[in-house]
């Protein structure tokens, strides 16, 4: 790979760490929040969910802009957006302005967690692209570390708000490095040809070391395609496999952003300190990182359909564990780690597993689909949290139920070894210019 390459791939997936930051910082300073503005378990929920819903919005309102101005223009905006609704969340006054700034920050995370795995994919060689794209699922494993021990640096002396400026200064001098060294996507430059798009490929191949272009290469048109292979995935054992991967995908998201959301405020609630709660969701984001990483290293000797049925398994295992170590601080910091590593293992294998599921026109399209329906659990999670707490659950019963979708989840993928190999409907594959360029 050129210096340029690993720089775009390299700033890929910083901008993917500070994403998690801004996403999941509310876990961290949820309790302090709770204090000072007293409340309700079923308002901590919905502000957990603020931002996951806000990802959701994200994700399917302003990702397909992606293709019409640039995954580049989209990426600055986005980290513009971001940076300025977590200044925002900082100078909140209530509730209901802290929860909108949440709503904006996630639709800008969603965003960009549709154009950022395209980029890194595009600037990463094929020998390097299996690594590259494991990599960027630690991303949000990564910011949520930095939050929680941004958090435990900064809460005691400064206050749950200069945690939200501290996300917002590190989104925007990642907005400032990106508007320096980010690139556009090849792809969009040949497939939408923007004003002095040749100019501007040149430029990129340049700096990869790269032969000018004469002329634009021809665009491949998709979008006749797209419907066929849309509709490709609800025929014949096809549709049965798409059923069983979202609702392995609902379960794998149900039981981590529950554990992501929840750890910190369930062990205060469960008789451990701020501190002690901080440093439950800081090792559980740690085992989270370790999962993803391990899971990359054994999946070509276990096979992804057995690796991701044991995360989900030993993930429920690792919940029900953590539930019964409540009362000893040690026991539940071990447990802890183990949560993270077979709860986020599990969601890395779904996203492994589904390439070899479908056929190879299919796949992005049954992986972006996938990743859309599976938001449901993302947001579900901590309001069913926030209500069971409400009603009277008490933390260790809570983390039984949400071992419930790992049995779900591990059987799903286990079925799947019943439908046989993908079945294509013979759409032509797409190939990407970007792809072809770097990897070459």
């Amino acid at each position: 790979m050129s210096r340029a390459q690993t720089r775009a791939v390299a700033l890929c997936l910083v901008i993917n760490l500070v994403d998690g930051f801004d996403l999941l910082v509310t876990s961290f300073v949820g309790p302090s929040i709770t204090r000072e503005w007293h409340l309700s378990p079923s308002g901590v929920g919905v502000l957990l969910s603020g931002g996951l819903a806000g990802m959701a919005i994200g994700g399917l309102f302003l990702a397909p802009l992606a293709d019409r101005v640039g995954r580049r223009t989209l990426t600055l905006a986005c980290l513009a957006l971001a940076s300025l609704g977590m200044l925002a969340a900082a100078v909140s006054q209530d509730f209901g302005q802290l929860l909108a700034c949440r709503v904006v920050t996630g639709a800008a995370v969603g965003a960009m967690a549709a154009s950022l795995p395209v980029l890194t994919s595009e600037y990463a060689n094929h020998r390097r692209r299996g690594l590259v794209v494991a990599l960027v699922t630690t991303g949000y494993g990564l910011g949520s570390f930095v939050a929680g021990i941004a958090s435990s640096l900064l809460l005691g002396s400064y206050g749950w708000r200069s945690v939200f400026v501290f996300g917002s200064v590190l989104t925007a001098v990642l907005f400032a490095a990106g508007l320096r060294y980010l690139p556009e996507s090849m792809d969009y430059l040949v497939a939408r040809r923007p004003r002095h798009a040749l100019d501007k490929l040149n430029r990129i191949l340049a700096s990869m070391g790269r032969a000018p272009e004469a002329e634009l290469p021809a665009a491949r048109s998709v979008s006749a395609a797209r419907k066929v292979v849309f509709e490709s995935l609800f025929r014949g054992g096809n549709a049965v496999r798409t059923v069983l991967v979202w609702t392995a995908f609902i379960a794998a998201q149900l039981m981590f952003y529950f554990a992501s959301s929840w750890t910190p405020s369930l062990l205060l609630k469960a008789g451990m300190s701020n501190q002690q709660g901080i440093s439950g969701g800081v090792l559980f984001s740690l085992g989270g990182i370790t999962g993803a990483i391990l899971l990359g290293l054994l999946v070509s000797r276990a096979g992804p359909r057995r690796l991701t049925a044991a995360y989900f398994g030993l993930g429920a295992l690792a919940l029900v564990l953590f539930s019964i170590s409540l009362g000893t601080l040690a026991t539940a910091l071990v447990a802890a780690v183990l949560v993270g590593l077979f709860l986020n293992g599990a969601v890395s294998g779904i996203n492994v597993l589904i390439p070899s599921l479908y056929p190879a026109e299919s796949r992005a399209t049954a992986l972006g689909l996938a990743v859309a329906v599976s938001r449901l659990g993302a947001v579900l999670a901590p309001l069913i949290a926030g209500f069971l707490l409400e009603a009277g659950w008490v933390p260790g019963s809570m983390f039984r139920v949400f071992a419930i979708p790992g049995v779900l989840g591990a059987a799903a993928v286990l079925l799947l070894a019943r439908f046989g190999h993908p079945s294509s409907d013979s759409v032509p594959r797409p190939e990407t210019v970007g792809s072809e360029v770097a990897g070459a």
